[in-house]
C-alpha cells in the first residue's frame, strides 16, 4: 500500500518541480530606443547603437532558449548616460541605462512580465594611507557602455530562465 501511495506522489512532485524550474523560450527580441532617452554628450555617439548592441547581448545569451513559439521580449530604454571615471568621482555626470521590459507569450500568458530594470555605475570611495602614491585609475565611457549594456543583458535573461 505504501509503494502505491508513494510512486504517483513522487511523480507529481517531479512534475511540479520541472514546470517550476522551466525556462521561458524566445521567439523575439526587440529593443527600441527614443532620442529623449539620451541624456548627455558622451551617451550621443552611442545612439544609433544602443539598440543593436543591447539585442545582441540578450540574444546571445538565450540561444538554448530560441523557439517558433516562444515569448516576444521588448525593451523600451529610457536612459541612457555615460561618464568617464574623473567625471564621476567629481559628481558631473553619471553613467546609467534604465528601461521598462515586458514579455509576452500569446501562447502562455503565465510568462508575462513587466519591469523597469536600471544599471548604473557609481565610484566606490577610495581611502589611502597620507604616504601612498596617488595612482588614479580611469575607465573611458565605452567601458562603462559596454558593461552596463552587458549587466542590462544579462538581468533580463536571468529572469527569463
Amino acid at each position: 500500500m505504501f509503494k502505491k501511495l508513494v510512486a504517483p506522489t513522487a511523480a507529481a512532485v517531479l512534475l511540479a518541480s520541472t514546470a517550476a524550474f522551466a525556462e521561458t523560450t524566445v521567439r523575439n527580441v526587440q529593443v527600441d530606443v527614443d532620442l529623449s532617452a539620451i541624456q548627455n554628450e558622451a551617451a550621443a555617439a552611442y545612439w544609433t547603437s544602443v539598440a543593436g548592441d543591447l539585442e545582441t547581448a540578450i540574444v546571445a545569451r538565450l540561444t538554448d532558449q530560441i523557439a517558433d513559439d516562444g515569448a516576444t521580449v521588448t525593451v523600451d530604454i529610457d536612459e541612457l548616460s555615460l561618464a568617464n571615471s574623473f567625471q564621476s568621482v567629481l559628481g558631473i555626470e553619471k553613467s546609467e541605462l534604465s528601461g521598462s521590459v515586458a514579455v509576452n507569450n500569446l501562447q502562455d500568458n503565465s510568462e508575462h512580465q513587466a519591469y523597469e530594470l536600471t544599471v548604473s555605475f557609481e565610484p566606490a570611495p577610495i581611502v589611502l594611507s597620507p604616504d601612498a602614491d596617488l595612482l588614479f585609475i580611469t575607465r573611458s565611457t565605452s567601458q562603462y557602455y559596454a558593461d552596463m549594456v552587458s549587466t542590462f543583458a544579462e538581468h533580463v535573461t536571468d529572469k527569463l530562465q
